[in-house]
């Protein structure tokens, strides 16, 4: 009998979900030992079930409801955890010196992700998805082979981890940025630049708004919270509430156009002061290991052999720009604002692109196929396997090579 006549949707949801999560344990600790990143092991993941489902139809929409909302959540708490490591105070004292190497590396890598994807073809829309997508980095893929070589305390070790948390925090501001343009550019006919102009600025102070309420959180009810809690609360039931809370401010942000992901980052950063004591709860590493791999796992569902097939021109291409983009961005305002020798390795480590060049990739694509076509997101995904699977072992060479570089 066929397995969607004899297996309730319940029972299979459940053994999909199930099957997904011992999976990405396994592949965690895998990747561990290849020494590559675990999300590449994920998007796996989500290609394997799709695969699967051509052989025995197992995605049914029941699934993949339930697999997009656990992405979601995994998007939530990987922008939570981008906001949580990022410590807004810090960034402001190092923003002289880290500000010109992020301006001119998220100018060069957005003009050279449009520039290559209109290249290959693409409509200006979906060239701007790419654009955007390529000014972010991920440092989460970089961070080991400077852990490794003692070289994370440096000046350019600090240097390498203030720009990547620029470059992240800039990607997701732009992805709300594009993300509030897109419906007045998929209108069609010639672009209205007043309306554009206008439809930004009104993004930008409503995301300025709501920056200052979240810090007016943090400032004013977050300490108080965070004592109550102490206080009357048992683990895991303080956790509980900062990640009801967290969730809660993700889905405001959602419901106020700005999306899931701004708003988790927003909600990490209320929580940034005392980011040891959410990182090291059980609750929150628990919470964090079953939801985060949903989201690449997601990533993975939306792809088609097919597609990512034939997004292998494109993908070169992309992947071409990713790299120089960076590298050049990157390495020429290093040779004025880093320490000497730094520049390479600086750049190499800005190369990698992961989570948030996805989150805005998979965010744009809910406007449908004519801003994020098939080729494009398999382009992308092609491009992020590529440089988180490459990048972490030259790094490690390079370092290794030149010693401590400060």
């Amino acid at each position: 009998m066929p397995i969607e006549a004899s297996a309730a949707p319940d029972g299979l949801l459940v053994l999909l979900v199930g099957g997904a999560t011992l999976a990405a344990v396994v592949i965690r600790h895998l990747c561990q030992r290849l020494a590559l990143p675990a999300l590449v092991g994920y998007i796996a993941i989500g290609l394997a079930l799709r695969g699967t489902d051509r052989l025995i139809p197992i995605l049914r929409e029941p699934v993949l409801a339930a697999f997009e909302l656990l992405a979601a959540l995994g998007l939530v708490a990987l922008l939570f955890r981008v906001g949580l490591n990022s410590d807004p105070r810090r960034l402001l004292q190092k923003l002289p010196s880290a500000s010109l190497i992020w301006a001119v590396s998220v100018f060069t890598s957005g003009l050279a992700g449009f520039a290559a994807a209109r290249w290959v073809g693409f409509d200006t829309l979906p060239s701007l998805v790419a654009g955007v997508a390529l000014t972010a980095t991920s440092i989460g893929v970089a961070l080991p082979p400077w852990q490794e070589a003692n070289a994370l305390n440096s000046d350019s070790g600090a240097l390498v981890l203030d720009v990547a948390e620029l470059d992240d925090i800039s990607g997701v501001v732009l992805m709300a940025l594009l993300l509030s343009l897109i419906p007045a550019i998929s209108a069609g006919g010639a672009l209205e630049w007043t309306v554009l102009g206008l439809t930004g600025a009104g993004l930008l102070a409503s995301l300025a708004a709501f920056a200052v309420a979240c810090w007016l959180f943090a400032h004013y009810l977050e300490p108080p919270l965070a004592r109550f809690l102490a206080s009357r609360e048992r683990p895991p039931a303080r956790m509980l509430v900062v990640v009801a809370l967290g969730s809660l401010i993700a889905a405001l942000a959602g419901m106020l156009g700005f999306s899931l992901a701004v708003g988790a980052l927003f909600a990490g950063l209320i929580f940034s002061k005392a980011p040891r004591r959410v990182r090291q709860d059980r609750a929150y590493i628990v919470l964090y290991d079953f939801l985060s791999p949903f989201f690449f796992i997601g990533i993975g569902l939306k792809l088609s052999p097919d597609a990512l097939v034939g997004a292998l021109g494109a993908g070169a291409v992309l992947l071409v720009a990713a790299v120089v983009g960076k590298l050049g961005g990157v390495m020429l305002p290093a040779q004025w604002a880093a320490p000497p020798g730094a520049a390479l390795p600086l750049g190499l480590s800005m190369v990698p692109r992961a989570e948030i060049a996805m989150v805005i990739v998979d965010q744009a694509g809910r406007y449908g196929d004519d801003v994020v076509p098939a080729t494009l997101y398999g382009a992308m995904v092609l491009v992020v396997l590529a440089t988180c699977a490459i990048t972490p072992a030259l790094i490690q060479r390079l370092l290794a090579r030149r010693g401590a570089l400060d």
